[in-house]
């Protein structure tokens, strides 16, 4: 009771308080550039010198009060202690029967057990094994028939390249017939004299040929 007395009575100290003190500080709080909650002062003020050596008075509490928090301060741990209790017994039960479920073997039956689970671990192995070399082979088998692919169209362009390049070197070797050398720039110059070729041509839309001479006759 003397809880809720006393938030009433600060609540009706703040309600008091006039509207122009509230004013007053929020201008003191914008003036200052200060951060304030709650309206108090900062905290590196430290204590007031009228509060320095104030003795706080304990707060007198009800004996009526103080035996009813008590109360429900033992009832709360009270019930945690059986929930938690409760919890533990729960477990421990569900171990019990998980272990009632298990059948005791002997050490005859264990070591027959453990052969049984080796040998078909070794069954699944040499299974597993065998899927993998086949896999493995086949693997093998396309990549040396991709390698051969590759090898045999290389030759083919290798062998295609060498036809182009012989047949350049036999046209070049035509053309180099018809070369101007030392020992025929005598006939060449002959020939030119006596066939003059003239350049001076022009070609129309139709692709027609219209030189000077034949304009002149």
């Amino acid at each position: 009771m003397s809880g809720f007395s006393t938030a009433a009575s600060l609540l009706a100290s703040r309600c008091l308080v006039s509207p122009l003190q509230h004013q007053s500080a929020a201008s003191q709080t914008l003036l200052q550039y200060t951060a304030v909650r709650f309206r108090r002062k900062p905290r590196w003020l430290g204590t007031a010198k009228s509060k320095l050596f104030r003795v706080p008075e304990r707060r007198q509490q009800i004996e009526e009060e103080r035996v009813e928090l008590m109360r429900l301060h033992n009832n709360y741990h009270t019930q945690m202690k059986a929930v938690r209790r409760f919890l533990i017994d729960e477990v421990e039960a569900f171990k019990l029967v998980s272990r009632a479920g298990m059948v005791i073997q002997t050490p005859e039956e264990a070591e027959a057990e453990w052969e049984e689970v080796q040998r078909i671990n070794e069954e699944w192995n040499r299974s597993v094994a065998e899927v993998r070399e086949k896999r493995l082979a086949e693997e093998r088998e396309q990549r040396k028939t991709f390698i051969l692919e590759r090898l045999v169209a290389k030759e083919a362009r290798d062998q295609e390249r060498q036809e182009r390049v012989e047949a350049r070197v036999r046209a070049e070797k035509e053309q180099g017939k018809t070369f101007i050398t030392r020992d025929n720039i005598d006939q060449a110059i002959e020939r030119a004299l006596v066939q003059p070729t003239s350049y001076n041509f022009a070609i129309d839309s139709n692709g027609n040929l219209h030189r000077q001479d034949d304009e002149r006759r």
